[in-house]
Parts: C-alpha cells; structure tokens; sequence
C-alpha cells in the first residue's frame, strides 16, 4: 500500500510554504547542474522529458526526515491551507540534497530542506468536506504523513490514490463543478 504525506501551508512558514511545487517547476536542466553526481542524471531525465521538474522541499527538523523517510515513489503529496486541499502530486524521486536546495533558495539561509521531485501538480483549491472525513483530516499542521487508516479507505472505495484526486478531489473536474459547501 502506498503512502500519502501532507505540506500544511498556513502563510506563518515561509521555509514550508516556499517549499511546495508550483505549476510553472523548474527546468530540468539547472536541477540536473546542481546536483551533479549526486544522482544519475538519466534516471531523473527519465521521468521529465518535457525539461521541466517539480519539487516540493520540507524543513530537515523535527520528525520530518523520518516522515520523509517512508515517502517512495509514486506516493501521493497534498498540499493543504485553510480546510482545503490546493495541491496534489506524485513522488517521482526524494533527494537530501543540501546542493540543490541552496540553489533553489538562492540565499542559502535557514534550516536544509529535504526534497522530493513530482509529476506535474494537480492544482485548485478542494475544500475538505464532512463528507470526506473518512479519507482526510479536517485540518493538518506541518508535514504529515495521512494514517495508514484513511490511505485503506481510499484505495477501498476509490481503487487506487490517483482515482481519488481525479474523482474524490474532482481535479479531472473544471473547477465549477469541484466540491462546494451548498
């Protein structure tokens, strides 16, 4: 069974909220620069033809690199603020690579960031409804992994994790017709 891990983005965590993929990802090519050796770069190429990668970063501290540490590819990664899931994608490839996070800060000040490469994010907020309590917390703080509870029902009642963010979080849904509170 695979694993879902949450970013709570609440606009107080700058090191966290900077750290989520965004839709426009980064080329493949500075990523690929700033961590050569580190990783082959044809295993990475591999999984971005298009030239351009998405990385989602989490600060090393705390219980993070050990949440971190049971993430493997093609887990699910939400990101979440305010009651409403906004972002959603799957790990392609996690890296420690305090190299590659410098470059993507720039400055290179506050705590090393943990990363993980993505597919493309699904993007849109989807409120967390009564109605999907039995597959996500109301609220999340942090960097989270989902309990192992709620990944069953998902995968029970949807099948797999990817069925769930294009039904579930209705993100194969033009946004009129996303979850709404009426």
């Amino acid at each position: 069974m695979g694993n879902v891990f949450v970013f709570a983005v609440d606009g107080k965590s700058p090191e966290l909220n900077s750290g989520l993929a965004d839709e426009k990802g980064c080329r493949l090519e500075d990523v690929l620069n700033s961590i050569c050796g580190e990783v082959h770069a044809e295993n990475i190429r591999s999984f971005y033809p298009g030239g351009v990668c998405y990385i989602w970063a989490v600060p090393d501290r705390g219980e993070n690199h050990s949440i971190w540490e049971l993430m493997s590819e093609g887990d699910l990664v939400l990101a979440y603020r305010a009651g409403c899931i906004i972002s959603a994608a799957y790990v392609t490839l996690k890296l420690d690579s305090p190299t590659l996070d410098a470059c993507l800060r720039g400055d290179g000040g506050g705590p090393s960031r943990l990363l993980c490469l993505s597919g493309k994010p699904y993007t849109g907020d989807v409120p967390i409804l009564p109605q999907m309590e039995r597959y996500l917390d109301r609220e999340f703080k942090g960097f989270s992994r989902l309990r192992p509870e709620k990944c069953k029902n998902i995968l029970s009642d949807y099948g797999s994790f990817e069925i769930f963010v294009k039904l579930g979080l209705k993100y194969d849904f033009p946004f009129s017709f996303r979850h709404s509170e009426d």
